[in-house]
Order: C-alpha cells, then sequence, then structure tokens
C-alpha cells in the first residue's frame, strides 16, 4: 500500500469505519456472505470486484423474476438533467432498474430512484455516486423504503437496481427466489 494513502485510511478509521483489504476473491466472497446473511452494508469495491459480484447477483432470471429492465435513453436524459451532469456519466447499457406502481397509479423507477436520493442526501452526495471513476458501491440489503414523488405514499414494493457503478443486493431466500440467491 502506497504510504500516501494511510492517511486516507485512517481518516475513514477515525470516522468510525473500517477498511479492508484482499485479495478480489477474498473481497467478493466476503460480500457474498453478507448478502446471504441478510445483514445490511455498502462496499466501496474496485471495478472489477464490483462485476465479478453483479455477475454472481444479477443473473437474467433474477432480473426477469424481480421485473429489472434497462432504463431507457429518456429515462437516463432526465436522471442526468435532474443530477445536473452528462448523459456520458451513463454509459449505454449501464442501469437496470425494476418499476413500481403506487396503489394511486403513479410510477416509481430509476428517475424517482435518483430524486429520493437527492432529497434525502443532498445533490452533491448523488452527483458523487454517479461520477465515481475508480471505485464502484454496492448496498447489500439497503433499508431504504422507497416513497411515491407524486402522493408521498410509502411503497411496499421494493425497487432493486444496478447502475454503472452503483447497485443493490438483497437477500430473498424464501421458496419462490431460492433458486436466485445462492
Amino acid at each position: 500500500m502506497d504510504k500516501s494513502s494511510l492517511g486516507d485510511v485512517e481518516t475513514v478509521v477515525t470516522g468510525g469505519r473500517t477498511v479492508m483489504t484482499a485479495e478480489d476473491s477474498v473481497v467478493v466472497d466476503v460480500v457474498k456472505s453478507v448478502v446471504r446473511s441478510g445483514r445490511t452494508a455498502t462496499f466501496y469495491l474496485t471495478p472489477d470486484q464490483f462485476a465479478a459480484v453483479n455477475a454472481w447477483y444479477w443473473t437474467p432470471q433474477r432480473m426477469k423474476h424481480l421485473g429489472l429492465e434497462p432504463v431507457s435513453d429518456e429515462e437516463i436524459a432526465r436522471i442526468s438533467s435532474a443530477l445536473r451532469l452528462d448523459e456520458s456519466a451513463f454509459p449505454a447499457g449501464s442501469a437496470y432498474s425494476n418499476r413500481i406502481t403506487c396503489p394511486n397509479g403513479h410510477t416509481y423507477g430509476s428517475l424517482e430512484f435518483v430524486e429520493q436520493g437527492i432529497a434525502e442526501h443532498g445533490l452533491a452526495a448523488a452527483q458523487k455516486v454517479f461520477t465515481l471513476r475508480d471505485t464502484a458501491a454496492i448496498r447489500a440489503n439497503p433499508h431504504q423504503q422507497a416513497v411515491c414523488p407524486t402522493c408521498r405514499r410509502h411503497l411496499a414494493e421494493a425497487h432493486y437496481y444496478v447502475y454503472w457503478r452503483y447497485g443493490c443486493c438483497v437477500d430473498l431466500d424464501d421458496t419462490s427466489t431460492a433458486a436466485f440467491t445462492r
């Protein structure tokens, strides 16, 4: 490890967090273990580690089962506008999400997820997530409640997503989804 990066490590640890270094296969196995446990954690990974976790987790069968679809070019344009980012922040074919229909008929998808993130964490934090280049984030078993932006109703259905360098993995270990979780 470069000694100049130890200051960054110390800052993170002093802030109450842990920094772990290991070979890629160990890191991927830790992420898998946490997902399977149902516990919540956020992992900041290399792009290769992120790709390995996504290849394990986001199988075509699981994506179909959870209703993930490519985010349309039109929605990418609206997300880019909301984040005040150039559309090049979202490489083609790099964003997938499900869409939830509120009981009042409103739709919650990628744009609404990003807007909720901006409202909860601020524009700068949301922009940073979508401009990561050498770091990727996996949220294992997040507890975020989707909220309809039109009627403010808390939605019972979960929002699932995987973007360019940011995604979620959720333990779905029950009889209907066990084939997709291990």
